[in-house]
C-alpha cells in the first residue's frame, strides 16, 4: 500500500519535472540482508521512475506535445527497460548481488535520462 502510494505521488507530484528523481524511502523488507536492501531499492525506484515516465509520455501525447510515432516509441523503450528492471530482479532472487545491483544502476541510470529526454521534448513545444 505505501509503495503504492510512493508510485502516485511520485508521478503525479514530480512526472513532469525534468530533474524529477526516484523520492527516497521507498519501503524494503527488513529481512534482506544490507546489500540486497540496498539493491531492492534501486529496483523499486526503477520502477517508479519507468510508472512516472510513462505517465509523462501519456500526458505529452495527449497533449499534443509529442507525436503519436514518438508516444508509442517512447512506450517501447519504457516496455525493454522494465524488462531489464525484471531481470535485475531476477538476479537478486537467485542472491546474485553484484549483477543485480550492476543491472539497476544501469537501468535506473537509462530511465532517468529517458525522462529528461521526455520532458525536455515537452518543453520546447
Amino acid at each position: 500500500m505505501r509503495t503504492t502510494f510512493v508510485a502516485i505521488f511520485a508521478t503525479i507530484a514530480l512526472g513532469g519535472c525534468a530533474g524529477f528523481l526516484a523520492p527516497a524511502g521507498v519501503p524494503v523488507s527488513k529481512s534482506l540482508p544490507e546489500a540486497a536492501r540496498s539493491v531492492q531499492t534501486v529496483i523499486n525506484e526503477a520502477n517508479i521512475l519507468i510508472t512516472a515516465t510513462a505517465n509523462v509520455v501519456a500526458q505529452n501525447a495527449k497533449e499534443g506535445l509529442i507525436t503519436e510515432t514518438e508516444k508509442v516509441s517512447y512506450r517501447d523503450k519504457l516496455k525493454d527497460m522494465a524488462k531489464k528492471v525484471d531481470s535485475a530482479q531476477d538476479l537478486l532472487r537467485l542472491g546474485d548481488i553484484t549483477k543485480a545491483q550492476t543491472q539497476a544502476d544501469l537501468i535506473k541510470f537509462a530511465i532517468t535520462a529517458l525522462h529528461r529526454e521526455v520532458a525536455a521534448k515537452a518543453r520546447k513545444q
